[in-house]
């Protein structure tokens, strides 16, 4: 029992220093106001979680609605990655670690 819950804990930690990691896509958009008109151009980067999270705020408040649903589908997806890096780490751990 003390394994089991090892292991949970060992991959949960695993899966929070991943998410600290700039793997995850964002969308960032940027606005230009010239004399000629606006232009609006966007560029993809990895983030780390945390700074999606603080670009994604940011974009709920001062972007366009197209944008924010931009950052929900990124969000669902960057949150899935991170359910099957857990999923994945606990399997590894529980092979490595499993009784013979």
């Amino acid at each position: 029992m003390l394994r089991k819950i090892l292991i949970l804990v060992v991959a949960l930690v695993i899966v929070v220093l991943i998410a600290r990691l700039p793997a995850f896509p964002l969308i960032s958009e940027m606005r230009e106001i010239t004399q000629d008109g606006e232009s609006l151009s966007q560029t993809w980067g990895f983030v780390s979680m945390p700074e999606f999270y603080a670009a994604a705020q940011f974009a709920k408040v001062g972007w366009l609605n197209s944008t924010w649903n931009n950052y929900l589908i990124l969000a669902v997806v960057n949150h899935v990655a991170l359910i099957l890096a857990f999923f994945g780490v606990r399997n590894l751990l529980t092979h490595m670690f499993q009784k013979n």
